[in-house]
């Protein structure tokens, strides 16, 4: 046993201790500022020291108790509330809107229909710390471990942070003792008030809660994480579940139960607090409480025109009008008549269509999928307007409507590109569905002209198109807008790439990557006749008639019920100036007996187009357009460099090369008509052809020797070869003698074409060498040194050279071998050099695997560097 000595030296070493500790919170402060600086554990250390002593150190130190208890207290609410719930895995966002992943499967999941109501409680616990700053109802039960805030004021201020007991009493200093549980928040306000203001004469009482108590309830079931929870005493059903993270994926919203000492004490129907609000059930629980989830009951799908999507948990006795209930309802698109229910009866699938009165009391069972069908797009009342108008969509048809009443004003209500002399007019047949189509010139049209301003009927298609097939046209003529331009830029750019990605054999030539602007006839007419090819008629004909020839636009363009020759010149985008209008043909396949026979119609096209012929034109003709005789577009012609009038000049048919230099008033004293290089575009692409056709056989022979010589080619250099023939741009070279030429010698003569171009360089006293020489060089011509010279001032043939098959380059394009069959020093095949001329040393082929093809694609890859170095030294 302990002394009473011991008792009482145990009190004064504890009191000591306590004044230290109360003398090390305080002595290190002013007396202004004391409780503004302390820290919140001083403030805990000073708590604890009993009040008696709090009151004496308090008077001592010229502190204000209640401001430091109320101090305390706001510190504690001032702290930042524990995260208790957060999103559950695949259920979180970001606070910053951070967006979301575009994983496809995740994307494709995120589609799938999901049950109605699962998402929102769906959380996962973070911490089971009661909330302390929840604002706390008037109804709410004080119980032991509530903390209570008492303020009072008066001839006196005093706070005091009180806790109810386990006994259920709240003890007031100079009051004593209150019982208070079982008590609600305002009945304590109230008697506190009361006990105060009768019995402290003077003082009145300011009540609020502080922290509150913590409880300990089950949520048990189809919760998502099942047990025993910590959690507020403000605690609801719904509360509860969010603390257990949601529900299983077989959890019932429909029957959450609340069980209290064994006794179910309420069912919860989610329903009503998700879809209608009503939370008049979800009650505050209490400690011990169990929130059982029971499993779902019958699920339905609840898909297409209604408000909410998702699956439905339906109770006993409910049908399909609640279910659409629960889905917020249709939309203004259903079309209910329509509605679609698919499920399962009597172990077979089955679709079922309801009628408006089975659908208000169909019972629904567990796995149907109900589908509400949208209306149908097509307008009724309306005429559709499309391609070049300033205002697309759709226009209320009214009866008498004509085309000019919604086209009035070429200025306002077409686009600027718009072609006023072609229009359609797309009308489905009611009763068969077949798509008929009539031609109307616009123009006339919007004039009131009555043959064109044809009456309109509902569910018409008016068709606009613009004068340009592609967009580059459009923007050459000032229509397109900057944005339009940035995007055609952009377009053309990935047109590119796409193409550049293609095999080499597969690739489009760069002036054949079109884009076709939106209101083009190609864009437009696509769409309408593929409607039209779909009807083909009884007798296999088809609905449509090609035009050919002199117009702007050949191709293919539907049959109209107005057909005609004119009509469909017109649709061709009318005539070019070559059109021969004297004779037209019309050419047509004539079924007899059983055999196609073909016929050919001539006709006067001036007459036709004046309305002076009646010229009927049927399905699938073809009209043909023809061109005026030895009626040839101007041919152009490029002279540069030496001439005394360089530019570009307009040639006749037939003229030749000496002509039009004479034209151009011949040569300048500085020409070196050696040197004179012609071009034309014909054999520029069939340089190109070659290039493609020697890369791919290049490809094939390194792969056969690979295969059957064990794979010794060194594919580095033979992918540089590919790449320097694909990089390689034809210059198009003809070989031609000018100083012949101009001497007079037409049998020298060339005549030109469109495109061709003609370079006179100046005069020129150099001699190349390039190949595979130790230094590619550039020599002043000096007539007494030989190829072998020549090629010893740039350090001598490369290991790899090939001495037997040296060549030189004449400056008019001609080639000379240097030596064919002797030796490196044999003089029988000495070539005479000239100014201009170049020497060129090949590879060897027996250093490339015996490679013919190898020489020949050096070869060439230099020919081609000459004669691209004599057109670029202008």
């Amino acid at each position: 046993m302990v002394s009473g000595d011991n008792l009482v030296k145990q009190g004064i070493i504890s009191t000591g201790i306590a004044i230290l500790l109360a003398t090390s919170i305080f002595t290190s402060f002013s007396a202004p500022v004391y409780s503004q600086e302390l820290t919140e554990a001083q403030i805990e250390q000073f708590k604890r020291l009993p009040r008696a002593q709090q009151e004496a150190l308090a008077r001592q130190y010229g502190i204000d108790l209640s401001m430091l208890e109320r101090q305390g207290a706001s510190a504690r609410a001032s702290q930042p509330e524990p995260e208790t719930l957060r999103p559950r895995d695949g259920m979180q966002q970001d606070a910053n809107g951070r967006e979301e992943e575009e994983d496809e499967e995740k994307a494709k999941k995120d589609k799938e229909l999901k049950p109605f109501g699962y998402s929102i409680f769906a959380a996962q616990p973070t911490t089971f710390a009661p909330v302390n700053n929840a604002p706390v109802p008037g109804n709410y039960r004080i119980g032991a471990g509530d903390s209570i805030l008492v303020q009072l004021y008066g001839q006196e201020s005093l706070s005091h942070n009180l806790i109810v007991d386990r006994e259920g009493r709240l003890t007031i200093p100079r009051l004593g003792p209150l019982t208070v549980a079982g008590l609600t928040y305002d009945e304590l306000k109230e008697i506190v008030r009361n006990e105060v203001n009768t019995r402290m004469i003077g003082m009145q009482a300011a009540v609020s809660m502080g922290e509150l108590r913590s409880m300990q309830i089950f949520v048990l079931g189809e919760a998502h994480q099942p047990g025993a929870y910590t959690v507020s005493s403000l605690t609801t059903i719904s509360q509860a579940l969010l603390a257990s993270g949601g529900v299983s994926d077989i959890a019932s919203l429909r029957n959450v139960q609340l069980k209290r000492a064994g006794e179910t004490i309420v069912e919860f129907d989610l329903y009503d607090l998700l879809i209608n609000g009503d939370a008049s059930k979800d009650r505050l629980l209490q400690p011990g409480d169990a929130v059982f989830i029971p499993s779902r009951g019958p699920l339905v799908t609840i898909d297409g025109e209604v408000i909410r999507p998702a699956l439905y948990e339906l109770k006993s006795g409910e049908t399909l009008t609640d279910a659409v209930r629960y889905a917020g309802g249709t939309t203004a698109s259903a079309h209910m008549a329509s509605l679609r229910i698919q499920g399962v009866r009597e172990g077979v699938r089955q679709v079922m269509s309801l009628n408006a009165e089975r659908q208000a009391d169909y019972q629904l069972r567990d796995g149907d999928m109900v589908y509400v069908p949208r209306i149908a797009e097509v307008f009724d009342n309306a005429v559709s307007v499309t391609g070049a108008v300033s205002r697309k969509g759709a226009v209320e048809w009214q009866r008498g409507m004509r085309v000019n009443d919604i086209l009035r004003s070429p200025t306002q209500d077409v686009l600027p590109d718009a072609d006023l002399n072609y229009a359609l007019i797309v009308r489905e047949d009611t009763e068969t569905f077949e798509v008929n189509l009539y031609q109307i010139d616009l123009a006339s049209a919007m004039r009131g002209d009555p043959e064109h301003n044809l009456l309109l009927q509902a569910r018409d298609e008016l068709i606009v198109f613009g004068r340009f097939q592609e967009s580059s046209q459009r923007v050459q003529a000032g229509f397109a807008s900057d944005e339009e331009i940035a995007a055609l830029e952009e377009e053309r750019e990935e047109l590119e790439l796409e193409n550049s990605l293609k095999p080499e054999n597969q690739r489009e030539q760069a002036d054949e990557l079109k884009i076709y602007h939106e209101n083009s006839r190609k864009m437009i007419l696509d769409r309408v006749l593929a409607r039209v090819r779909t009807q083909g008629q009884v007798d296999g004909t088809g609905r449509t008639v090609r035009v050919s020839g002199e117009v702007r636009f050949p191709g293919e363009y539907p049959m109209t019920e107005n057909a005609s020759v004119a009509g469909y010149v017109a649709a061709a985008g009318g005539l070019r100036d070559s059109a021969h209008l004297a004779r037209a043909e019309i050419t047509r396949t004539v079924m007899q007996d059983g055999l196609a026979n073909t016929d050919y119609v001539a006709f006067n096209l001036y007459d036709a187009l004046m309305g002076n012929a009646n010229i009927e034109v049927r399905a699938r003709d073809q009209l043909n357009i023809f061109r005026i005789p030895e009626w040839y577009n101007t041919v152009e012609v490029e002279l540069e460099g030496e001439v005394r009038f360089p530019g570009t000049y307009a040639v006749r048919r037939g003229e030749t090369l000496q002509n039009v230099v004479e034209r151009a008033g011949g040569l300048t004293e500085y020409a070196f008509v050696e040197g004179a290089v012609l071009t034309r575009e014909e054999i520029r692409e069939q340089e190109r052809a070659r290039l493609a056709a020697l890369s791919q056989e290049l490809r094939q022979e390194m792969a056969s020797i690979s295969l059957t010589e064990g794979g010794v080619t060194n594919y580095g250099e033979l992918n540089q070869l590919l790449n320097d023939l694909g990089g390689a741009e034809p210059v198009g070279r003809l070989v031609v003698d000018l100083k012949q030429i101009l001497s007079g010698d037409t049998s020298r003569d060339i005549e030109l074409r469109d495109g061709d171009r003609l370079v006179v360089p100046g005069q020129r006293r150099t001699v190349s060498i390039i190949g595979e020489v130790q230094m590619p060089s550039t020599y002043r011509f000096d007539d007494s040194l030989s190829v072998i010279d020549y090629i010893e001032r740039t350090g001598g043939i490369k290991r790899r050279g090939d001495d037997k098959r040296i060549f030189v380059v004449r400056a008019d394009g001609s080639v000379m071998p240097y030596s064919q069959r002797r030796g490196w020093f044999s003089s029988s095949n000495e070539v005479a050099l000239r100014p201009g001329d170049t020497i060129v040393v090949p590879l060897n082929t027996s250093y490339k695997d015996n490679l013919d093809l190898w020489a020949t694609s050096t070869q060439i890859l230099y020919q081609m560097a000459v004669a691209f170095a004599a057109v670029n030294s202008i």
